[in-house]
């Protein structure tokens, strides 16, 4: 690695869109508590983070939503929790109770794939229009879901902010048509590295609808970050992608 590369700060202020804390079933995570987390964070110049919890994932939404409020406590103003969402009666009785208590800031899709069980209207509809006419941003991990049931899902619910995450460069061809399909279809970076193509999005799309994420502690929470300060983005670019999209469409923070 150069001296700039174990140097480097980035210049813009920064929010992590992807970031999931606990340990998994089969390992032990770097990220295991809040702290931890915030010091892998420090590390790195990232301010804030939207953080879900791998038991929320993986297993049950309902428990691991709860685990973490638990892991989050004091930490909100750097910590900014994301819920995940599973099509049960449970699931979005929950949702709408933290939202009613003012704490539910996003959501996140749960993981049923290697339970067969689709992303479709008739199974994610109540939570899908729920969340629509909240104006609740729902963040769907791409390796998780069908991309043919994807677009035609969320063509049914065309004013749900949707925030894909993990897209890879694997998904080059698809992304394009994507977003011109669903015109609400954020794209976060995480594993996005085709070499120019993030400012030919920003080119053709807009920044607004690009932000960085790390997804840590899967991947490493620099490189994206490292590549996106060295990209031909504009100041203004940077700092939208870096932090501000992630702020509106995640933190609750203004409209899309």
């Amino acid at each position: 690695m150069s001296d700039e590369g174990l140097r480097f700060r980035p210049r813009v202020a920064v929010v992590d869109a992807n970031v999931a804390l606990g340990h998994w079933h089969d390992q032990p995570s770097p990220a295991a508590d809040a702290p931890a987390l915030l010091a892998a964070l420090d590390r790195h110049g990232i301010e804030r983070a939207v953080v879900h919890h791998v038991y929320a994932q993986t297993k049950s939404t309902v428990e691991g939503n709860e685990l973490l409020f638990e892991a989050l406590a004091g930490h909100e103003g750097r910590l900014i929790p994301q819920c995940v969402v599973s099509p049960t009666d449970a699931s979005l009785a929950q949702l709408r109770e933290l939202h009613g208590r003012g704490l539910l800031r996003s959501v996140r899709l749960h993981d049923l794939t290697r339970q067969g069980v689709p992303f479709a209207d008739w199974v994610y509809g109540d939570a899908l229009t729920w969340l629509q006419e909240q104006g609740i941003a729902l963040c769907v991990p791409l390796p998780e879901v069908d991309v043919a049931q994807l677009a035609t899902t969320l063509r049914g619910f065309p004013d749900l902010r949707v925030v894909l995450a993990g897209v890879h460069y694997q998904h080059v061809l698809l992304v394009r048509p994507l977003m011109r399909l669903l015109p609400q279809l954020h794209l976060e970076l995480s594993r996005y590295e085709t070499l120019g193509d993030v400012e030919a999005l920003c080119a053709e799309f807009g920044a607004e609808r690009l932000l960085y994420g790390s997804w840590y502690p899967r991947y490493e929470l620099g490189p994206i970050l490292y590549y996106l300060h060295h990209t031909t983005l504009t100041e203004a670019e940077l700092a939208a992608v870096c932090a501000g999209n992630a702020a509106r469409l995640l933190a609750g923070e203004g409209a899309a």
